[in-house]
């Protein structure tokens, strides 16, 4: 197991060789969501980190459209694509580019926001096949899971262990209502605070690319660091992009890895810039809360549900939809969605054009007289007393 993360600058550089970390994430700005090198810089750093002995790899994680997706060819076919020893696409047709006309340079797959099924992260593995090096799993699965695929996958697995967890994209310029120009590394940086949650503060991102907003609290997973290493996790991602770059801050959490102290990471949670989370690692419950919101008064109750009320009109009429047949002439039970038990009489039950019924057939719409309190969604059972 290894870590990897982001190079910048030349200083960081510096930093970074004094630790464990030989692989090196580069981003240019038109490629990558988050780049900010042009490509002098980017060209500087990858020779920069050969000669250091590091293993430079190429991001192009960018979502495209047709008119970028040629854009970002014509500047890759300016690139030394050999002198990386990958790159990294999360875009499928950026793949299939990379499968056809570079079968050589190793793949690094990110699917981070999506094929989180086994199934469809074989199938990759499949169709890649020994081009495919590594799969950058999603940080919503769960210690459990991420176990699971770490030793069936045959690729190396990767996930992000520090840094923050992307909420939401879209290629829209929300925070400026404008378009970046093309060669701009303009950055423009906002918090957006929720209305009825102001403790949760959203930092958000807009450039050339769109708009990022992300987690009020960093990802932080290493205290969890010997139970990563009991997986078949090859590769752990640190992205301190957003913060301040400390050689300090980096050598401390590289050494966890060569020999993890509780208190040292302690240690360094306590001064972390910002809150932290360790997300959806221990276990993702999302599920639970579609549980919690529903509704228990709409749950249909068993066998004597017998309709819904799908309009009420105040002072005139019910109107019911039959799912179930039931004597004309019986009280019903009514029950609305704020849990209100109101009884319902069919003794005046008529068809929708206001002709008397003497048979309900299941499906079919019919008309009773107005009950207070009843409104559309209630639930009408047989009484059972």
């Amino acid at each position: 197991m290894r870590f990897n993360t982001y190079l910048e600058n030349h200083s960081q550089l510096k930093h970074i060789q004094k630790t464990s970390i030989r692989e090196v994430i580069l981003e240019h700005k038109s490629l990558s969501r988050m780049g900010k090198q042009d490509t002098k810089t980017m060209l500087s750093l990858l020779n920069a980190s050969l000669s250091c002995g590091m293993s430079p790899v190429l991001q192009w994680d960018i979502l495209s459209t047709e008119k970028t997706f040629r854009n970002s060819l014509t500047l890759l076919n300016r690139l030394p694509l050999s002198k990386f020893h990958a790159i990294r696409v999360q875009d499928l047709g950026a793949a299939e580019w990379v499968r056809q006309e570079h079968p050589e340079l190793p793949l690094h797959l990110i699917v981070e926001t999506g094929n989180h099924n086994l199934t469809g992260l074989l199938r990759w593995v499949e169709y890649f096949g020994t081009q495919l090096q590594r799969l950058v799993l999603s940080t919503e699965l769960p210690k459990s899971v991420l176990i699971e695929y770490s030793k069936i996958l045959t690729v190396t697995c990767e996930i992000l262990v520090v840094g923050r967890i992307l909420l939401f994209y879209t290629p829209r310029k929300l925070l400026s209502l404008k378009s970046f120009p093309q060669k701009s590394p303009a950055f423009l940086r906002k918090t957006l605070v929720p209305s009825d949650q102001p403790q949760r503060q959203f930092p958000t991102v807009e450039n050339q690319h769109g708009t990022f907003m992300f987690h009020h609290r960093d990802l932080f997973l290493l205290d969890y660091l010997p139970e990563l290493q009991n997986t078949c996790l090859g590769v752990l991602r640190l992205d301190l992009r957003h913060l301040d770059f400390s050689g300090d801050r980096i050598k401390q959490l590289t050494g966890l890895l060569v020999s993890f102290d509780k208190q040292k990471c302690t240690a360094i949670k306590s001064v972390w810039p910002a809150k932290i989370t360790h997300g959806f690692f221990r276990a993702n419950r999302t599920d639970l809360a579609i549980e919690r919101i529903k509704n228990p008064h709409l749950k249909d109750h068993g066998e004597t549900l017998v309709g819904y009320v799908v309009e009420a009109l105040k002072g005139e009429h019910l109107i019911l939809l039959a799912r179930k047949a039931f004597p004309c002439g019986k009280i019903l039970l009514g029950i609305t969605p704020e849990g209100r038990e109101c009884d319902i009489a069919t003794d005046d039950i008529l068809s929708t054009d206001g002709q008397p019924v003497t048979e309900i057939v299941s499906g079919n719409l019919y008309q009773v007289p107005h009950v207070k309190y009843v409104t559309a969604q209630s639930l009408v059972y047989i009484h059972t007393e």
